[in-house]
């Protein structure tokens, strides 16, 4: 099956308008799990809810797939707004994860004593590249100095 279809299935499936965000696919999926789910009662097997959180997946990658679409479209947004949005989100997401996974734990910046730090570094890099492209895309877009500062901040995560 080819990528447009299973989008488009996924779209179906979640009820989903074309435009949607990860909020919208994340608010839709608890609300379905809890609808195919095997423990709810309501069906005997997990095939619908294995389908259900292939299909999430296939939702979230297609947003993030976006980012690149996004670029090449920036005659709509000629201040890269959308561009710089998604990247900013990808590094906050990154962190969040990983406070969430560390669960209030003291944080060490030395990769040898934590594990979790080195897939933190692996998420930002990507983050950190995309921003650095939107310097070099949009260098006069009103976002220029929060994406600096916001370089500037990440590379914190980075130092042994």
């Amino acid at each position: 099956m080819e990528d447009g279809d299973l989008l488009s299935r996924a779209l179906d499936f979640y009820g989903l308008p074309k435009k949607f965000d990860a909020n919208l696919v994340r608010s839709r999926f608890r609300e379905l799990s809890r609808k195919y789910h095997p423990d709810s009662g309501e069906y005997e097997t997990d095939l619908l809810f294995k389908e259900l959180v292939q299909l999430r997946d296939v939702l979230l990658s297609s947003l993030q797939n976006d980012s690149f679409v996004i670029l090449e479209n920036s005659k709509e947004d000629p201040e890269g707004f959308q561009f710089y949005k998604l990247a900013k989100q990808k590094a906050a997401q990154a962190i969040e994860k990983y406070f969430q996974f560390t669960d209030g734990n003291p944080v060490y910046l030395k990769k040898e004593d934590n594990p979790a730090l080195l897939r933190l570094r692996e998420e930002l890099e990507t983050a950190k590249k995309e921003l650095e492209e939107f310097l070099e895309k949009f260098p006069k877009s009103i976002w220029k100095e929060d994406t600096e500062s916001t370089l500037k901040k990440i590379s914190v995560w980075f130092k042994d």
